[in-house]
């Protein structure tokens, strides 16, 4: 077994004649509390969370490993993964619904019961009831920024320079009235949308000049480089990891969480040559994105998931006068519409979701896809090709309430950041920089609607 991964701290030792390799703790038991800052903290998951994770804890004094099925870390925020559910997850956690469907009468009552303490627990001490979801998200968004900004200014991680930005159109006045009215409220919590008129809009996008669609106003957001194209944005990070004294464990597959006495014992894993491993430490951070429900689950942790499909069109630009230069996003279709370069050329790529149950995944929707069609040619007449369009579906676990899970769990050394389905890399600094402290026994600089807090 090649151990070149852990050496460097001399904590890995393979049990002779066992094959599996444990890797122990240093330091007293798993304590939460600030005074307790250097312990070994396993994170599962080296998507951008769990890496943002491994960052500010190892800051906050933590050793950390980082466990990963793929070979690089944040491997899908750096386009060397895939996108959606894999089919395994898909098929684990039809396999995790079908298995509660057919639990066994006490067992299910004491799974159950279980659950809705946890569920109770959550309600009790998780959210502001002051807050709403989106609320919540405008507030994490606005902290995430900040935390970005933060990491940008001390150790130079590049976020890049403001680009154009996402504009946001409506095109129903009762509902861009609505959002008009609402925009002290919004401040307050830290957006950074700037209203803008028709007229406004107009000069700002000129491609929406020729649009046949009545337009009621706009609300235009600049973004960061790095919420454009998280990929450089990742790969500083992870530069930044390894230099700071993180561990990856990549191609290691995480089979099992080891629960005993109120606390996760151990992780089960496989390593990249097919080999049980054992890993152990004092915390454990899951961050397995949508697999995260799996584990969860099995332990008796409520991940309260839905199912989206995902459409999305790629057309050919034609007219590049007429195709927009900002991200934009069709409030009246849920459509967001950006401007990509592919090895073709330019194109535009257009996305939509919509509430899917996991049957219904790969069945064709050629009246939504036409429909799509027909909203980006009255939006942007002449921009693309919609002769050439490809076309792509793409099943996606969701979480129940459209927020990210981030907080403790019934298992006083497990803890939760894991955002599935949504674009996490947007809330990863916020993140992780809020699960760190909370991991830390310290409390997060943010009113959010963390679990168990």
């Amino acid at each position: 077994m090649n151990l070149s991964g852990i050496k460097d701290r001399g904590s890995g030792n393979l049990e002779p004649g066992s094959g599996r390799l444990h890797i122990r703790p240093r330091g007293p038991p798993f304590m939460s509390s600030h005074k307790d800052l250097d312990m070994r903290v396993l994170v599962l998951g080296a998507g951008l969370l769990g890496v943002t994770s491994a960052y500010y804890l190892q800051q906050l004094g933590h050793e950390v490993i980082v466990v990963d099925r793929h070979a690089t870390p944040a491997a899908k925020a750096r386009g060397l993964a895939g996108t959606g559910l894999s089919p395994d997850a898909t098929r684990l956690l039809q396999q995790a619904a079908a298995r509660r469907a057919a639990r066994p009468g006490w067992q299910a009552l004491r799974r159950n019961l279980r659950q809705r303490i946890s569920q109770l627990l959550d309600r009790a001490f998780g959210a502001s009831s002051r807050l709403k979801p989106l609320e919540h998200l405008v507030r994490f968004g606005a902290y995430s920024r900040a935390s970005a900004r933060a990491l940008r200014d001390e150790v130079g991680v590049p976020t890049g320079t403001r680009g154009a930005g996402l504009l946001s159109l409506y095109t129903d006045e009762r509902a861009f009235q609505a959002r008009v009215s609402g925009q002290p409220r919004w401040h307050a919590l830290g957006c950074e949308e700037q209203l803008l008129s028709t007229a406004e809009a107009l000069h700002l996008e000129p491609a929406l000049q020729a649009t046949r669609i009545a337009l009621a106003g706009a609300a235009h957001a600049l973004d960061d480089a790095a919420m454009r194209d998280p990929a450089q944005f990742a790969a500083s990070l992870v530069f930044l990891c390894r230099a700071a004294g993180v561990r990856f464990l990549t191609r290691h597959q995480v089979l099992s969480l080891d629960e005993r006495a109120g606390r996760i014992d151990h992780v089960d894993a496989l390593d990249a040559a097919g080999r049980p491993v054992r890993l152990e430490a004092q915390g454990y951070v899951l961050a397995l994105g949508a697999s995260s429900v799996i584990h969860a689950e099995k332990l008796g942790i409520p991940m309260p998931l839905d199912f989206q499909r995902e459409y999305t069109l790629t057309l050919p630009i034609l007219d590049a006068t007429r195709a927009p230069r900002t991200t934009l996003h069709d409030r009246q279709a849920q459509l967001h519409i950006r401007r990509v370069e592919t090895p073709t050329g330019d194109c535009l790529r257009v996305s939509g979701s919509v509430r899917a149950r996991l049957e219904d995944e790969g069945e064709p929707d050629s009246d939504r896809f036409q429909a799509m069609l027909r909203r980006i040619e009255a939006l942007l007449p002449g921009a693309a090709d919609a002769s050439q369009a490809a076309f792509e579906t793409a099943t996606h676990a969701v979480s129940r309430s459209g927020l990210p899970m981030i907080g403790k769990t019934r298992l006083r050394n497990l803890f939760l950041n894991t955002a599935p389905g949504s674009r996490g890399w947007i809330h990863a600094c916020g993140a992780g920089k809020s699960i760190a402290r909370i991991v830390s026994g310290l409390r997060p600089e943010l009113e959010f609607a963390f679990r168990r807090m």
